[in-house]
């Protein structure tokens, strides 16, 4: 009996701990996560020693990090998008260019770097980070002649092009033309819901 009481204790002081070093995080969400531990550790300890207040108090503790914590990660797990009207001779769009320069020749053997060639440049963030660049140029008023359409690799699961097309769409555009040779670019523009018409990719909006 005297051993179990021993081994009740160490859990008790265990909980208790844990919830105290919560609290040193510099971290929001390592201090939750660590609560919840400690909370969990209190609840057993609770339950073993027949301390149901302790229970309570430590099951609302675990539930309300919980709730924060899955609210953290489902935001953390949503990109959040914007775009950026520049003009195609912006500092920030030959920034980009050059950047990535090799593997935008990758993927667009065909493209060429000419200013003269877009009239129309966006360039999408997540936060404050470079998600990716679109280059292209108006045929009339609702259709657009794509030159560029590039992800950089953090972004390449189909979010910031179904965000872009979204956007062209609320701008004004109907339809959008992919020109270029674009073979390392094909999976993805069928998915984001581009159809070849006569050698040309070509995304009703």
């Amino acid at each position: 009996m005297e051993e179990s009481r021993i081994v009740y204790e160490v859990i008790g002081y265990v909980g208790t701990a844990l919830v105290v070093l919560s609290f040193f995080m510099s971290s929001v969400y390592k201090l939750r996560v660590i609560n919840t531990i400690g909370s969990l550790v209190s609840i057993v300890y609770g339950l073993l020693v027949n301390v149901y207040p302790t229970v309570l108090l430590n099951v609302c503790l675990a539930l309300i990090n919980i709730v924060f914590l899955w609210k953290h990660l489902s935001k953390k797990n949503q990109k959040i998008y914007n775009a950026k009207e520049v003009n195609a001779s912006d500092p920030l769009v030959s920034f980009f260019l050059t950047e990535h320069k090799g593997e935008i020749e990758k993927f667009f053997p065909n493209f060429k770097n000419e200013s003269a060639e877009f009239d129309l440049a966006r360039i999408i963030f997540c936060e404050d980070t470079f998600a990716g660049l679109l280059l292209g140029k108006k045929k009339n008023e609702d259709e657009l002649e794509i030159k560029l359409d590039y992800a950089t690799p953090a972004f390449r699961d189909f979010s910031v092009g179904k965000y872009l097309y979204e956007e062209l769409k609320k701008n004004g555009f109907k339809k959008c033309k992919f020109m270029a040779d674009i073979p390392g670019s094909l999976v993805y523009l069928k998915k984001i819901g581009f159809i070849e018409e006569g050698g040309i990719m070509e995304l009703n909006l």
